[in-house]
């Protein structure tokens, strides 16, 4: 059986039509999208101007901050998205990809969330925040061409910490126009689309630290109704509930800590 099958086989199935939430998710998808999109307020663009978002600002202000918090926890205490996530086990075979989730679909993730206070109370006053994580990607790593779950999100990167040449640390995002080549600047953010294809690679010798956010996509009444019942059938579904039972085992068994050598030379 390969990857997709397990991925659609597992979990518990609605009677009668023997499919899990997420598949039935994503059968509906195309349709989905379709009645946001009508309904969206913004552009259906790759990459969006940051104006349309008053709270980006409040997160660039901080973001200093919110990146030495990323930084104490350390990529040593990260774990890789595929460990804790199987449904992401295409995308996410290189372990060098790591999350440190503090809220995802409803959840907080109350002890990740203690490790970074502050940054955790900015992203409460972020509107439509669906999920928010310290992604770090390692030296070397690659995350292979992908899409997303739906129109309804959109997802932003605040760059902490980039490696100096940052022509080898980007993002390609296939718009309709054109390829957007994509960069980190500490302290700058952008916002895209990310059922654009994309694909992300760190040809460096340094680790890449952002904070990720996604949030809906801000739609008038009818797309917002749409998306908030699609992301309640996320929220309940086996693709939210194993990363959430994955960080509370981690977090009740947590990996050795480097050594104080170690720590200095990272």
């Amino acid at each position: 059986m390969n990857w997709q099958r397990t991925v659609n086989s597992r979990g518990w199935k609605i009677p009668f039509v023997n499919k899990s939430l997420f598949q039935i998710g994503k059968e509906l998808r195309p349709k989905i999208d379709g009645v946001i999109m009508r309904n969206s307020r913004i552009p259906d663009a790759a990459v969006q101007e940051k104006a349309f978002f008053p709270w980006i600002a409040e997160l660039e202000k901080h973001w200093e901050t919110i990146r030495d918090e990323a930084v104490r926890i350390r990529a040593e205490d990260i774990p890789s998205l595929g460990d804790i996530s199987f449904d992401h086990g295409r995308i996410a075979a290189d372990r060098r990809w790591r999350a440190f989730f503090l809220k995802g679909y409803g959840y907080r993730l109350k002890a990740n969330a203690a490790r970074a206070p502050v940054t955790a109370a900015l992203i409460e006053k972020v509107p439509g925040l669906v999920t928010a994580n310290f992604s770090v990607l390692e030296a070397g790593g690659h995350i292979p061409r992908h899409w997303g779950m739906t129109k309804g999100m959109l997802t932003y990167h605040l760059a902490l910490k980039a490696p100096r040449e940052r022509e080898k640390c980007r993002m390609h995002v296939e718009g309709p126009d054109k390829l957007h080549v994509l960069t980190w600047e500490p302290g700058q953010s952008f916002l895209f689309d990310d059922m654009f294809n994309h694909e992300v690679w760190n040809e460096t010798d340094e680790d890449r630290y952002i904070l990720l956010i996604q949030i809906k996509r801000p739609c008038r009444w009818k797309g917002n109704l749409l998306q908030n019942a699609f992301l309640g059938a996320v929220r309940h579904s086996r693709f939210v509930k194993d990363i959430t039972k994955a960080i509370e085992r981690a977090g009740n068994n947590p990996a050795p800590r480097a050594s104080a050598d170690n720590s200095a030379a990272a």
